[in-house]
């Protein structure tokens, strides 16, 4: 499973934590994350096996 993140604000989307964490900046990170402005997205690779 792959994890993106979604800046909801400016609609950015991050690869990952710390791809956001750079980019951001990691005060403005860690206010979005307390404000619950970030979305975190799951998506499925195609080598995942998924039960239900």
């Amino acid at each position: 499973m792959k994890t993106k993140l979604q800046h909801i604000p400016t609609g950015m989307v991050y690869a990952n934590r710390k791809d956001a964490k750079l980019k951001m900046g990691h005060s403005n990170y860690n206010k979005a994350i307390r404000n619950g402005q970030m979305l975190f997205v799951n998506t499925y690779d195609l080598n995942d096996v998924v039960f239900n």
